[in-house]
């Protein structure tokens, strides 16, 4: 498509080139205004003689060459369109995939209204350079070579003073394209900037409210769209100052042209039609470079909001150096004096060892930030361990295919994320390959059947639709769906009352029969059937075994117990 744009925008300058000749012939023919009974044109060696010249052929030949560039136009302009559409489409989509593949600390580090803002605002500077500037840029450039060729075929002398002032023309175009660059990425931070805000004052509202908070939020941003607005009036007066500048300019070459093209005329080296052949010519090429100083500046805000989106293409995609399949869990899970840290250099667990035998249940317990989902979080891989190694069936999680390796894991969270979709594609979201009789069947185990009647109703953004226990045992049948055999679960319980409790723990036993299963919790209800609980504080193991045993010890497990379950002071 690229290739026919191209051909196409190429008749267009040609023909736009031959129109200058072929209004000239007409001027000197048909019209007779001409004293010169011949004219020469030494370049292409052209000797025509006026007197015999039937100027009604050159209006015709003038009608067809309209025509036919009026046709390559409308065909060069849609082709361009069609390319700068794909490119936008292709860049939109490897943009969402590149951020998707990345680690699950690069969404710690990055504002979430800021990536939508490089998908949706940034992307849209590129479209518009990409598809209606490309086509203009295509045409005007091809106009501009062959103009070019056509004043130097009428006189060449003409035209190389031409070339010599062209600095005069180009040098403000690029003063205002790097301005504008400069301008473009501002306005695309900014942007982000309220993407940012709009997103966490409408998905934080209910805070807001409570703690009436809207008119601050309305001040930060009013602030933000007042930062916009400024910089926005800046890029226009600087694009629209371009325009007349080049027009003075280009007045003031074309007047330096008509007093050399008077004298050529008297001395009778020129024909009048030949003189009007040039002056269209030069006004048609003064044409492109003037809009060719506006295609740049659309260009610069182009390049400024792609720098950006540069940036994010240019990252690395989450490591999977692995080359197994069929991770699973036959035998153990193992971690092996695992420590990990994040980028911050600071050691989050240090040292960690311990077993968990197939079909066990280990709950994880211990204070606030003692890492306790940093350490679940190693198993599928959301992060790599910095020293040791976890193991799976006695092989390093690092040798399994990172798709392999989470196919075997399913996880229940505290902070459950359910789609804007239907209840039944939430739970599809298990296995978007299951049929209708398996999502029933888990949206029965996990007791989702006692509070929906309509599988079809949508749950409304992040499930805010629904009650946390009637979103978490939604949550809990897209797990079963999945029916892999190793389940984490993060704190599945600890934001509901004790009615929900009770129904969601029903719906967990379901869920952890057969499996092997790591718990991070705070309930004794879950805590006390785990098989062996696993005391974490300040990175490191401080006490292990069963509710009984640990009780018995009267050590950290006793005093949060005590302080967690029984409300008493140690």
């Amino acid at each position: 498509m690229l290739t026919l744009s191209v051909f196409l925008v190429a008749v267009v300058g040609i023909l736009e080139a031959a129109t200058p000749f072929l209004i000239g012939l007409v001027f000197d023919t048909l019209l007779r205004a001409s004293a010169t009974p011949t004219v020469t044109i030494p370049l292409v060696d052209l000797h025509l003689d006026l007197a015999t010249s039937d100027g009604r052929v050159f209006l015709l030949l003038l009608v067809v060459v309209t025509a036919i560039k009026a046709a390559a136009e409308y065909g060069s302009t849609n082709t361009a369109s069609y390319v700068g559409q794909a490119v936008v489409r292709d860049l939109r989509n490897d943009l969402f995939q590149k951020i998707l593949l990345q680690p699950l600390g690069f969404f710690h580090f990055n504002a979430t209204g800021e990536l939508i803002s490089r998908v949706s605002a940034d992307v849209a500077k590129i479209e518009t350079a990409a598809s209606n500037t490309l086509a203009e840029f295509l045409k005007q450039g091809a106009v501009m070579i062959f103009m070019i060729c056509a004043v130097f075929i009428i006189d060449w002398r003409l035209a190389t003073i031409s070339a010599i002032l062209t600095p005069l023309v180009f040098l403000p175009t690029l003063w205002f394209g790097r301005r504008l660059h400069s301008l473009s990425h501002s306005n695309q931070r900014s942007m982000a900037d309220m993407a940012n805000i709009l997103y966490e004052a409408f998905a934080g509202n209910r805070i807001v409210k409570a703690f009436t908070l809207e008119k601050s939020e309305s001040a930060k941003f009013r602030k933000v769209t007042q930062r916009i607005f400024k910089l926005n009036l800046r890029q226009m007066m600087t694009a629209s100052l371009s325009s007349p500048l080049m027009e003075v300019l280009g007045v003031l070459v074309i007047a330096a042209f008509l007093i050399y093209a008077r004298a050529q005329i008297i001395s009778q080296r020129m024909t009048a039609g030949l003189f009007v052949a040039f002056v269209i010519a030069l006004t048609k090429l003064y044409d492109p470079v003037r809009r060719i100083s506006g295609i740049n500046n659309s260009f610069q805000q182009a390049f400024g909001a792609s720098d950006r989106i540069f940036e994010i293409l240019s990252l690395e995609a989450e490591r999977d150096t692995g080359q197994a399949s069929g991770a699973g869990c036959r035998d153990s899970i193992e971690f092996e004096n695992v420590s990990f840290g994040y980028d911050t250099g600071q050691r989050t667990l240090n040292g960690i060892s311990f077993k968990v035998q197939h079909g066990e249940v280990v709950a994880i317990v211990g204070p606030s930030g003692a890492g306790k989902t940093t350490l679940v979080n190693l198993l599928p891989r959301f992060y790599d361990v910095t020293g040791g190694k976890i193991l799976l069936d006695g092989k390093d999680i690092r040798d399994f295919k990172l798709s392999s390796l989470r196919k075997q894991i399913a996880m229940v969270t505290q902070d459950v994320i359910l789609f804007n979709e239907t209840v039944f594609a939430n739970i599809a979201y298990g296995d978007p390959l299951a049929g209708k009789d398996a999502v029933m069947e888990a949206a029965k185990t996990a007791r989702v059947a006692d509070f929906v009647t309509d599988y079809e109703a949508r749950v409304g953004e992040r499930g805010l639709m629904l009650s946390g226990g009637e979103r978490q045992r939604i949550s809990i049948a897209r797990a079963l769906l999945k029916n892999a055999p190793i389940l984490i679960l993060d704190e599945a319980t600890s934001s509901l009352d004790s009615e929900s409790e009770a129904l969601v723990q029903q719906a967990l036993q379901n869920l952890m029969e057969g499996r092997t299963t790591v718990v991070i919790a705070h309930r004794l209800s879950t805590v006390r059937r785990a098989d062996r609980i696993i005391v974490l504080a300040d990175g490191v193991i401080r006490e292990s075994g069963t509710h009984e045993e640990l009780v018995i010890r009267r050590g950290l497990y006793w005093k949060l117990y005590n302080l967690q379950f029984q409300d008493v002071s140690p």
